[in-house]
């Protein structure tokens, strides 16, 4: 779609990037940092940035500058509002060819189109939605931003492309917004492509070793939700820890008024000696802790893509994962790697697999063939033609 103003052969792309915290850095209030401020937000962004520059792209991103507060929230919040005025300076000084939103639930693409027209500019916007109040199972966007779905939908209405992470989420998508405005839903659907997200394989690359764990190592590598249900997790791990001699990780800080808080605390004080809470592993050490693990479990109600889960398949790491959501999409549904979300499937296929290592190293190598459709190289040229194309 070519825009009037707007030259077909421009390059220069304001970078809208989402809010970033030290994995070490908790609220005030004992809340953990989100997702995107940890994770894929650091890796898969700056897996974008850099694969656009090579690509031949400007990428120019906001100058934002924060004081540093104690409180996590607060910064988060001040971090925002210094965004949308990082975004105004380039916008009102040196205008770009095209607008890039990393997330369009944190630098309101309605915002920035607003800007866009009070400075008379026509300037296509492409952006990201990695999570939706149009998806009835992410429940974390109804706790933490109730009635906000339709300031959700307009975010997607005014953006030009809405780039999507799974043909699973564009599915979702369709079949909500249609049932409350057909018209409305096959515009927005006009609009969208299906791109995936990138792994930062430069940095898992970095940080692999062919050390392994002393015992075979369970890793829960997912966030603090409900959405995430932990508490079945633990459920399960609490039966299989006196039988086998093996380690569960969590790598995420589950704080006790969070879900699962209380049962994660329980069962490492039940089982000291084979449960490691991570607290939000750095990096550097969450991604040699996926190197030398030997299983990645998800009992999730809820998944678009599974960025923990795909790294966990970069890394050559089994995955034991639902039969919902973006599962059956990045594993090729693969049937030993999938299960009928509830505890009695999920604890024999973990005893199978522990007691047939041999099993186990093959789905591993199958699950980390799959994960290669994520790599920059694959997803950074489909986000280069989006922009390209605009």
């Amino acid at each position: 779609m070519d825009l009037p103003g707007v030259p077909v052969s421009g390059r220069r792309v304001l970078y809208l990037d989402g809010y970033t915290v030290p994995a070490d850095r908790v609220a005030a209030d004992g809340g953990a940092p989100s997702s995107d401020a940890i994770g894929y937000g650091i890796t898969a962004s700056t897996a974008i940035r850099g694969g656009l520059r090579s690509a031949g792209f400007d990428v120019v991103t906001p100058e934002v500058t924060v004081p540093a507060d104690g409180d996590g929230r607060v910064a988060r919040l001040r971090w925002l509002l210094a965004s949308y005025a990082g975004a105004l300076d380039v916008l009102s000084t040196s205008p770009p060819d095209v607008v890039f939103s990393f997330h369009a639930f944190t630098t309101f693409p309605t915002e920035i189109r607003r800007m866009l027209l009070d400075l008379g500019l026509r300037v296509p916007m492409v952006g990201y939605t990695h999570g939706s109040h149009w998806d009835p199972t992410d429940s974390f966007r109804f706790e933490a931003y109730p009635r906000m779905e339709l300031l959700d939908l307009a975010n997607l209405q005014a953006l030009d492309r809405v780039l999507l992470v799974s043909d699973c989420l564009r599915a979702t998508l369709w079949e909500t917004i249609s049932a409350f405005n057909a018209p409305l839903a096959a515009s927005l659907d006009a609009t969208c492509e299906v791109v995936g997200l990138p792994l930062d394989v430069d940095r898992i690359d970095a940080c692999r070793t062919d050390e392994r764990c002393a015992r075979p190592t369970v890793v829960f590598n997912h966030a603090p939700v409900a959405s995430k249900n932990p508490d079945l997790f633990v459920r399960v791990v609490r039966r299989l820890l006196p039988r086998h001699d093996l380690q569960v990780l969590f790598t995420r800080r589950f704080a006790p008024t969070q879900a699962g808080g209380a049962a994660v605390a329980a069962l490492a004080a039940e089982f000291p000696e084979q449960v490691v809470l991570g607290n939000d592993l750095p990096l550097p050490e969450y991604y040699r802790a996926l190197w030398m693990a030997d299983l990645q479990v998800s009992t999730a109600t809820h998944e678009s893509l599974g960025v923990s889960t795909l790294e966990a398949m970069y890394t050559g790491t089994c995955c034991v994962l639902p039969r919902l959501g973006s599962y059956p999409e990045i594993t090729g549904g693969h049937p030993d790697a999938l299960y009928d979300l509830g505890e009695g499937q999920l604890e024999e296929r973990l005893t199978w697999f522990l007691e047939h290592p041999d099993r186990r190293q093959a789905v591993a190598a199958d699950l980390q063939r799959a994960a290669a459709r994520y790599t920059p190289a694959v997803v950074v040229p489909r986000i280069a033609d989006v922009l390209r194309a605009v």
